[in-house]
């Protein structure tokens, strides 16, 4: 096996450790302050784990019938960069606390872990020790819970083989309280961790923030189907297949939502009923016009300038049914654990970009990029597509084989280097 392929697993078994604890203080004890105000007071900023505010709760509950919604703070300051997740149960949010709070359950939805003991219990904290494993890399670690309130549950690390990093859920009744809406806000640093990790944190600076993106999707969609099932719900502990044939490709429709990718990056997934990932869409705002923006989408032969995974780009003639204004291109898109090689067609409709593989890696999937004008100035651009399973190297398939639950993360993940990559063009 080559050496790239080794770090890349072992970052993903490192970040999902990453995704359910912490090594270092990121938010203290239950106190009658609102927890936003406790968090800021105990720690640097670096690590401080916020909760979803009002307004990002009200600006993303539309979406959430579609499946989860994340907002990524700083994705390009590598450890820096802070996810929540949120998705909704069709259970009262004490079961999915309940699930949260019993770490010696976790292996029941996540078959990723080889093993979970518990240690002790006391009062609101438990001790335990949880062990991650795939085919060639282990992680250990052992845990404190803090359960910080009803509506609140902290993980920290006290030892572990990874860098540091945090964990904090929050949950938040429906008004009728039949359902709920769950929270998992993660950060985390591996570029403290192990040699293989400060390798690949050096990649790329939105790296961390994605590869975090794909474990919080298996620790938070995993718990809450767990939930679920425990309150009476007829479901699969996970989807049978991983993705479905995404259909047309569209952003989810406008609204509050969009405006929060002002000061973050915006992930919407649209899963079906049992969990399958059908399209998934992320959206950031950048400081150029959308004319600007555009130029650089409908220009392949200067997406090697955008994308360092392109290699030998070669522009060539156009096909006869190919659209009018469209551009036909031979490439190779080589990542550390894959290899795409084939043609595509860029294609313009008014302030959408089409991106549509024709032959080899590339046929039958396709992309869209649309750029919207932002009222205040500047562009939001959204960037849609399906599961992106022909992107995935081998060891990452069977991952998603052990865990179908992956395959929404990765798809998310990608897309968010991809998008954060562009932006980074327009400083």
């Amino acid at each position: 096996m080559q050496p790239h392929h080794r770090v890349k697993t072992a970052m993903f078994l490192c970040a999902l450790a990453l995704g359910c604890a912490s090594s270092r203080r990121v938010a203290g004890p239950a106190t009658s302050t609102p927890p936003t105000q406790a968090s800021a007071a105990e720690a640097p900023v670096r690590h401080v784990l916020l909760p979803p505010s009002p307004e990002w709760l009200a600006a993303l509950r539309p979406l959430l019938s579609r499946g989860p919604a994340f907002v990524v703070r700083d994705a390009d300051a590598g450890p820096d960069a802070r996810i929540t997740l949120l998705t909704r149960s069709s259970v009262p949010f004490e079961r999915v606390r309940q699930v949260v709070t019993t770490p010696a359950e976790y292996p029941t939805f996540m078959p990723i872990l080889r093993s979970v003991e518990v240690l002790s219990r006391h009062a609101s904290r438990t001790g335990f020790r949880f062990e991650v494993a795939a085919p060639i890399f282990n992680v250990h670690a052992l845990c404190e819970m803090r359960e910080a309130g009803e509506r609140r549950v902290d993980v920290l690390v006290t030892e572990s083989e990874t860098g540091p990093g945090g964990s904090r859920w929050d949950f938040f009744p429906d008004a009728d309280g039949t359902g709920a809406v769950v929270s998992l806000t993660t950060g985390g640093d591996p570029s403290e961790g192990p040699w293989l990790l400060r390798q690949l944190a050096r990649r790329s600076p939105s790296a961390i923030a994605g590869m975090n993106i794909a474990t919080d999707s298996v620790l938070a969609l995993g718990a809450v189907r767990r939930a679920e099932i425990l309150g009476g719900r007829s479901l699969p502990m996970r989807p049978s297949v991983g993705s479905v044939d995404p259909g047309p490709l569209a952003p989810p429709p406008p609204g509050d939502w969009v405006a929060l990718a002002r000061d973050g990056t915006v992930l919407s997934m649209q899963l079906e009923p049992e969990g399958a990932v059908r399209q998934v869409t992320v959206a950031a705002w950048t400081r150029a016009e959308p004319a600007v923006v555009l130029e650089r989408l409908r220009d392949p032969a200067g997406y090697g300038n955008i994308w360092g995974s392109y290699r030998d780009i070669a522009v060539i003639p156009s096909a006869a049914d190919d659209p009018a204004g469209s551009v036909r291109f031979r490439s190779v898109v080589e990542t550390p654990l894959s290899r795409l090689e084939g043609e595509q067609r860029a294609r313009v409709e008014g302030n959408v970009v089409w991106h549509e593989g024709l032959t080899g890696s590339f046929a039958g999937a396709a992309h869209r990029w649309d750029v919207v004008a932002d009222p205040r100035g500047g562009s939001v651009v959204m960037l849609t597509g399906g599961s992106d399973y022909n992107r995935a190297g081998w060891i990452t398939r069977r991952l998603m084989e052990q865990d179908p639950w992956l395959m929404a993360g990765f798809a998310g993940s990608w897309k968010i280097v991809w998008l954060r990559n562009l932006l980074r063009v327009f400083g």
